[in-house]
């Protein structure tokens, strides 16, 4: 009689996770949880997940910037990390890896602001978001910012801005110039 151990005895790559880390999601938008559960299906053991932007706009059959607009959701939730260009991390907390002790090696030595399961886990992430668009605006606007904290607590205190022209915030004329 033949089992499956005898017909396949070597175990799959992934053959641990868990996936309590799900308990604690924050509410994102919802590419970001496509991106998430295709980065789950594709990622190797320990959470790396070799794939670029264009390939996953190609799978989930959206637009790359959509796919962009994800992966940043989901790094400011610290779900996803990324190395490099087309490489990512998953964090250990919802990855698979291995065996028991690989993965909770992982878990044992994540850095306590990584972690998923803390009571605040919606509010850094709102707070995480809440930076990333005031140093992008900074950033739009030309200025440097020097210390995003300071400046989400003086986003609050400060009433709205003067609007201006978009050619004075681009910093050149509406029209080119004529030859």
């Amino acid at each position: 009689m033949r089992t499956a151990a005898s017909v396949n005895p070597e175990p799959p790559e992934l053959t641990y996770g868990t996936f309590n880390g799900f308990a604690y999601m924050p509410a994102m938008p919802g590419i970001a949880y496509r991106v998430l559960f295709r980065l789950l299906g594709t990622q190797e053991p320990g959470g790396r997940c070799l794939v670029t932007e264009d390939d996953l706009a190609d799978a989930l059959e959206v637009h790359r910037s959509l796919v962009g607009r994800g992966l940043q959701a989901l790094i400011h939730a610290r779900l996803v990390f990324r190395q490099t260009k087309g490489v990512y991390l998953l964090n250990p907390m919802i990855s698979g890896g291995r065996s028991v002790t690989e993965h909770l090696e992982a878990i044992g030595s994540l850095d306590p602001e990584d972690r998923l399961d803390v009571d605040d886990y919606q509010e850094r992430y709102d707070a995480a978001v809440e930076r990333a668009k005031l140093e992008k605006e900074a950033k739009r606007l030309g200025r440097k910012s020097t210390n995003s904290a300071a400046s989400v607590e003086k986003a609050g205190s400060v009433g709205k801005a003067d609007v201006l022209p978009l050619s004075v915030a681009r910093r050149r004329p509406r029209r080119k110039p004529s030859r």
